[in-house]
């Protein structure tokens, strides 16, 4: 295994967007405290999302990647696995149609590209501690998104879901990101499904599927051995 001596840089802005997409996935239920909508029925949703938020110790879940870009005719289709373990272990394994594996794991993110030979590793921990102070914490992650988005909950008596949409506050907010829309299940409260507009137009959209809480999760899977002929770039925030 090779290391460059001379670390690269990553974009500040690309590495926000990593942790906002598994921020959203594991604790975006907790933002329907912040809707308007009144009733009974809503009360004992929040309460029910809140009770089991605390208890999420271990996640896991098949993914489906959509990304609708202005300069492709056809939607990017990805697909994989996604493993979260309390309280600070992360692993995106993409499957098709190339694969790819981002690790979070001690403070440090690994992206690998084994068709490439190649890695690329940051230090992400002040994002980390950011990012997962809001999984103990359900009104962490309302306060910070309410600074910037509006909050429209919708609930259909005849869907399987419950939903969320959230729009910018402010134009400046706008030019980075127009909506965020949220699928919650009725029956478990996991997030199922969620999608993003970027200020330029385009979209990525998450679903999840055969998603499993609190089952085991050996630690050993949040481990990432290189082969010895793969590249290693070392990356810093700039």
């Amino acid at each position: 295994m090779r290391n460059n001596e001379k670390p690269a840089a990553v974009p500040q802005r690309m590495l926000k967007r990593f942790f906002a997409v598994f921020a959203l996935l594991v604790t975006s239920s907790t933002l329907l405290a912040d809707s308007k909508a009144g009733g009974t029925s809503l009360e004992k949703v929040l309460k029910e999302i809140s009770a089991r938020q605390k208890k999420v110790s271990t996640l896991e879940a098949d993914f489906v990647q959509e990304k609708e870009l202005a300069l492709l005719a056809k939607p990017e289709i990805s697909s994989g696995t996604f493993l979260y373990s309390k309280p600070n272990n992360v692993l995106w394994t993409y499957t098709q149609p190339k694969p790819v594996t981002m690790l979070i794991a001690k403070g440090m993110m690994t992206t690998y590209y084994p068709q490439l030979q190649k890695a690329e590793k940051v230090e992400v921990k002040r994002f980390e501690a950011q990012i997962f102070k809001y999984m103990g914490a359900a009104s962490g992650a309302i306060d910070e998104l309410g600074k910037y988005f509006d909050f429209r909950f919708v609930e259909n008596r005849k869907e399987p879901v419950y939903t969320l949409e959230l729009t910018p506050k402010t134009k400046t907010v706008a030019k980075r990101v127009k909506r965020i829309k949220i699928w919650i299940d009725r029956t478990s409260f996991l997030t199922t499904r969620f999608e993003y507009v970027e200020g330029d137009g385009d979209l990525t959209r998450y679903t999840f599927k055969n998603l499993k809480v609190n089952q085991p999760i050996q630690a050993s899977r949040f481990t990432l051995s290189l082969p010895a002929a793969v590249k290693v770039e070392t990356m810093k925030v700039n």
